[in-house]
């Protein structure tokens, strides 16, 4: 099995690896017998996406290590349509040669051994298949994965033949899978659009906040103007008072002076004028 580094990637990946097959060689050198490992490894995600990779190491963890690093170097995405393959492919690796067929919905994985732990962990869930040559298993396993890659994706086809998916096969045809990551995405998306606007609002906040703070510290700092004497502000405060009321009559009297005083002046000068004259008529009396 894998050693508890690989394991705890696999788990944060959410991976599933199978070890389809173990062969340990020995090599006869000078000084003895050198004893190594041979490992099949096969890693999915139970959504769509297997890698196969093979590792060679003196241990079997190590070896298991090295191919599970080949196997997710390996992974790619298997079109389906719905849980199981479109259409039927056939591969030869050696002298293995692998058959897959797409099934009807319920009907399982009919296989086993290497092309079985191979599917299952691929996430296909309906699929006919058939060993047609050697039972090696590591080249049937080899055969199984050529096979998956050799899967072609209806939409592309249509599309590189300029018609619909409808047209060509006169159905439409989903895969859950990245119908399911599409969705996931859509919603990482908007979670991030969310979180950019708070923390907006939040640093609009922080930004009143601060100039709120330095408005208030800038009017403490002002000094208070000085006091005035009571009776300063007391006469200020009548010279600013404006009569509301009756202020017509306070107009009319202030004319009717204006216009008597050249009056009063008037009479005076004339009295000024008559007194000479009662002196002349006196001196004249007593002339005679």
């Amino acid at each position: 099995m894998a050693t508890a580094s690989e394991r705890e990637k696999l788990e944060a990946e959410e991976l599933e690896d199978r070890v389809i097959r173990i062969d340990r060689t020995r090599k006869t050198v000078k000084g003895g017998r050198l004893s190594s490992a041979r490992v099949v490894v096969a890693v999915g995600d139970n959504r769509g996406r297997v890698g196969l990779g093979i590792g060679k190491a003196r241990n079997v963890p190590e070896a298991i290590a090295k191919g599970i690093r080949a196997a997710k170097k390996d992974m790619f995405r298997i079109p389906l349509d719905g849980y199981t393959i479109p259409h039927v492919v056939q591969a030869k690796v050696g002298g293995a040669v692998i058959l897959l067929r797409p099934a009807s919905r319920g009907t399982g994985i009919i296989a086993g051994g290497a092309v079985r732990q191979l599917i299952e962990i691929s996430g296909i869930r309906d699929v006919l298949t058939k060993s047609l040559g050697s039972g090696n298993v590591m080249n049937r396993a080899k055969a199984c994965f050529k096979a998956l890659c050799e899967l072609r994706d209806p939409q592309q086809v249509a599309q590189r033949r300029g018609i619909t998916v409808e047209e060509m096969i006169g159905r439409d045809i989903v895969d859950p899978y990245a119908l399911a990551e599409e969705t996931e995405e859509i919603e990482k998306e908007a979670e991030a659009v969310e979180v950019e606007q708070e923390a907006e609002e939040a640093g609009q906040a922080e930004e009143e906040e601060a100039t709120e703070e330095v408005v208030t510290t800038a009017v403490e700092a002002q000094p208070e103007p000085e006091a005035k004497d009571a009776e300063e502000v007391g006469e200020a405060e009548a010279e600013e008072e404006v009569p509301t009321e009756g202020g017509e009559e306070v107009e009319t009297e202030a004319q009717e002076e204006t216009e008597s005083q050249p009056e009063e002046e008037a009479e005076v000068a004339a009295e000024e004028e008559m007194e000479p004259t009662d002196e002349a008529e006196e001196a004249s009396e007593d002339e005679e």
